[in-house]
């Protein structure tokens, strides 16, 4: 793709999750959820090379996997919308996207601080849970072109967040759900 140096600036958000950005996403999040069930069956097992592990280095471990899943998503989101915005002629930067972006990565880094609390804390059960919830309060409080398919997602993730503390060993599967929803609603939803 030839450098368009025409571009026209806007004062839209830029960022979109329709369409390719989504897909990925659902992709990103369904392997990161399996790697991570993986990881933590062969931590529990002896013949597995994770067994091996200390608690410290297997929390690492799981703190990277979940790191490169919301580092891979925002790059599906940048370049989703970079794509999208090139193509009708808009620039991908400016005060509302700058914002925007500011905004995610200070949100990611306090639901990051909230679930560590809670690894910390002893309270296991409830980290997948918390994830699902805020995650479902961040398409809300990201949804600025007030669309009704993105309230669905959240109240989706509202709902998968109640399903592990109801039955406690559904935390991955609501993980997964999660990442098939991104897939369906990448699918339905107009296409970048």
């Amino acid at each position: 793709m030839a450098k368009n140096r025409n571009l026209i600036s806007n004062s839209f958000y830029n960022f979109k999750l329709n369409g390719r950005p989504s897909i990925f996403i659902g992709l990103y999040i369904i392997l990161g959820s399996l790697f991570i069930k993986t990881t933590i069956t062969g931590f529990q097992t002896d013949s597995s090379p994770f067994g091996f592990l200390t608690v410290d280095f297997f929390e690492g471990f799981i703190f990277i996997i979940t790191l490169l899943v919301f580092f891979f998503s925002i790059l599906a989101i940048f370049f989703g919308s970079r794509r999208y915005a090139r193509r009708i002629g808009n620039k991908v930067w400016n005060k509302n996207s700058k914002k925007s972006l500011w905004l995610l990565l200070l949100s990611i880094f306090i639901l990051y601080s909230i679930l560590f609390s809670l690894l910390r804390l002893g309270q296991e059960t409830f980290i997948i849970s918390t994830f699902l919830m805020c995650y479902g309060f961040l398409f809300i409080l990201f949804n600025f072109s007030k669309s009704k398919e993105l309230y669905y997602l959240a109240m989706t993730c509202f709902m998968l967040g109640l399903l592990p503390l109801l039955y406690p060993y559904y935390g991955f599967n609501a993980l997964f759900i999660l990442g098939v929803a991104h897939l369906v609603f990448g699918l339905t939803g107009k296409n970048n």
